[in-house]
């Protein structure tokens, strides 16, 4: 992982380093702090109030990269997983069998979420502005409701959608009799 200050031209590739960084700009901006009231493992409540900024930043990038090359149904599953996983973390079962299954089928769908991701921090915010990546699953000739016949790769026609809408749509029908 790089980051580059578009501002200063700085780069910072190692990884305690770029903690710091990220964490002196994220404080700088807001970002990446919670206060909230969490049951512990016992159950009785606590308060907590965590500082994150760099993590935060990090995140943000990552899982916007993740809705560029993951399918749909992909990061649902692994959505699916996240709050599986932070209880395992948070009672201390980092190494548990279960912990494995799971880690085993992140890293999975993490092999082709590579690329590019250009933010900016404002008030508390980790703005997007830009993306790429090698593994996009984005193609905007196959999205487009404009453009018959899809990219070179995929023969797609938006008309192709009229069934599915209607089929989708009959049990809405068939309640409103």
């Amino acid at each position: 992982v790089k980051v580059t200050n578009s501002d200063t031209g700085e780069s910072i590739t190692g990884s305690l380093e770029l903690f710091k960084y990220l964490n002196k700009l994220g404080r700088e901006n807001g970002i990446g702090i919670i206060d909230i009231v969490e049951s512990r493992f016992i159950g009785m409540k606590s308060r907590g109030v965590y500082a994150t900024p760099g993590a935060t930043i990090l995140w943000k990038a990552h899982a916007d990269l993740e809705g560029l090359t993951l399918d749909k149904e992909v990061i649902q599953l692994k959505d699916s997983f996240m709050p599986k996983i932070a209880q395992l973390i948070y009672n201390g079962f980092w190494f548990s069998p279960e912990m494995d299954f799971l880690m085993a089928g992140i890293e999975h769908s993490q092999k082709n979420v590579i690329g590019n991701v250009h933010l900016t921090l404002y008030k508390g915010n980790v703005i997007v502005t830009a993306r790429d990546s090698p593994m996009s699953l984005y193609d905007v000739d196959v999205v487009s409701m404009e453009k018959k016949g899809g990219s070179e790769k995929i023969d797609y026609d938006p008309i192709d959608a009229k069934g599915f809408i209607k089929l989708n749509a009959l049990r809405l029908r068939l309640a409103k009799k």
